[in-house]
């Protein structure tokens, strides 16, 4: 006999703080902007090597057709002629006696017999050398491009920033949006709990002969409407969970475990938009590319300026190298640009028009981020407002929806009213949900908005837990 093993994929009770946390540490999104982060760091510090010398070692090995040599062999003969022609006159004229002419050619003979060739370097040779350039002045270019670099590597610290806040607000929508969807599952299966409990008593008035059989069928056609409504909220629900569990990053089914919140600590419109001011990563990421365009403008200008720089070299090892050949030597190297096409005059008009572009860039992006803090303050403000009206409405509803049942079973209420009744305190139950988790993502978009995300646990931990 075959069994049947039965498997279920247990989920995972999480926390809001431990979904940030997973978030964080696996989101794709989040990984890529540490890279970057990386990558502008190590820039910088290879931008840093510019004020260092630069150290190269070569080496090269040469055969030439022949020897470099000097043949002297032409002056030998003049100074042997003139050498016997000294000794001869000495001994004509009396001066040197016969021995001492003989002396003097002997010691002479060994100086005009030798090969008079002198070789200045031989065919084969080799050499390694090491040379050594030392920027002194670079027209400012060293400079400028090391606070370009510590510029992008803000601006790529803030672009993190900007991705984690997204991210968090996505977090906010994804996990809470589980929740929501699900306690709209608990509040549609209540609504067809009641609507089968009402179909059955209408059924048991029909065999009485209480109520007409098309009170039964209507009723059948409302409870298939409450069913369908039912399916279509379990649908959703399990679509919220695979879009967190993308957030997250996490592959097995996740139940979120915590507890909506409403926050009534919400300062003045001012505060928000001070703080964007000052720390949305969008604002500061434009701000600090409108000073990477100044700088832009300071290097093409630099371009345009002398450099200046200390040269050394010398050799560390040779092979047959002459010794005419200098072992080492040392200078100052000047360049001055003096005409390139005004390609450096163009290209540095060309930089002050994209410092002005980016700098209209700044401004319309503050613009945008401030009417964006603006909409969010209001948007959380009509939430949290429209939760105590939503809260009304659940009460009127369920103190219509238990009159209406009451009279249903004492003859004097249609069976229209009680329908109208469930539907309506489950359309009061779930704009209720509707209205907390609007609260919830408006505070997150705000404080994404205000560069405030980070503060968003501390609203959480600090607002009013709805238990529902």
């Amino acid at each position: 006999m075959v069994g049947v093993v039965s498997t279920a994929t247990a989920q995972r009770d999480i926390s809001f703080e431990e979904a940030l946390a997973e978030m964080l540490d696996n989101n794709a999104d989040i990984k890529a902007s540490r890279y970057s982060v990386d990558v502008a760091y190590n820039e910088l510090r290879a931008t840093r090597g510019l004020r260092l010398p630069k150290i190269d070692v070569m080496g090269g090995f040469a055969l030439m057709q022949r020897d470099v040599s000097v043949d002297l062999g032409g002056a030998k003969g003049v100074l042997a002629k003139g050498i016997g022609d000294f000794i001869n006159k000495g001994v004509s004229d009396g001066l040197i006696t016969a021995e001492v002419a003989q002396l003097l050619a002997e010691g002479m003979s060994p100086l005009t017999s030798i090969d008079w060739r002198y070789t200045l370097q031989k065919r084969s040779f080799g050499v390694v050398g090491a040379t050594v350039v030392q920027p002194i002045y670079m027209g400012g270019s060293i400079n400028i491009a090391n606070r370009a670099a510590k510029l992008t590597l803000d601006m790529a610290t803030h672009t993190l920033d900007a991705v984690e806040s997204r991210l968090l607000t996505e977090l906010v929508e994804r996990y809470f949006g589980v929740v929501v969807t699900r306690r709209v599952c608990d509040v549609r299966r209540d609504a067809v709990s009641a609507m089968s409990r009402h179909l059955s008593d209408a059924k048991a008035m029909e065999e009485e002969g209480v109520v007409a059989h098309s009170v039964v069928v209507f009723l059948e056609y409302k409870l298939a409407d409450a069913e369908r409504a039912l399916q279509d909220a379990r649908s959703k629900a399990r679509v919220a969970e695979l879009a967190l569990r993308t957030t997250v990053g996490i592959g097995q089914s996740i139940n979120p475990i915590g507890e909506m919140f409403l926050c009534n600590d919400i300062y003045s419109i001012d505060y928000y938009r001070d703080m964007a001011r000052l720390l949305n990563p969008i604002i500061c990421e434009a701000e600090l590319g409108a000073r990477l365009a100044n700088e832009g403008v300071k290097l093409a200008r630099a371009a345009m300026l002398p450099e200046v720089v200390a040269m050394g070299a010398g050799a560390v090892y040779s092979y047959q190298l002459s010794d005419m050949v200098p072992r080492w030597s040392v200078g100052v190297g000047v360049r001055i640009p003096i005409f390139d096409g005004l390609g450096k005059e163009y290209r540095y008009v060309a930089a002050k028009s994209e410092a002005a572009s980016v700098q209209s860039e700044v401004e319309s992006a503050i613009s945008n981020i401030l009417l964006l803090v603006d909409k969010e303050y209001y948007t959380l403000q009509n939430a949290i407002a429209n939760i105590s009206a939503t809260e009304r409405a659940i009460s009127f509803a369920e103190v219509y929806y238990n009159s209406a049942v009451e009279g249903f079973r004492e003859g004097v209420a249609a069976s229209s009213d009680v329908v109208d009744a469930c539907v309506e305190l489950a359309a009061a139950n779930v704009e209720h949900l509707n209205a907390v988790y609007e609260s919830m993502l408006s505070l997150a978009r705000l404080l994404e908005a205000s560069g405030l995300s980070d503060t968003f646990m501390e609203y959480m931990n600090n607002g009013q837990k709805l238990l529902m």
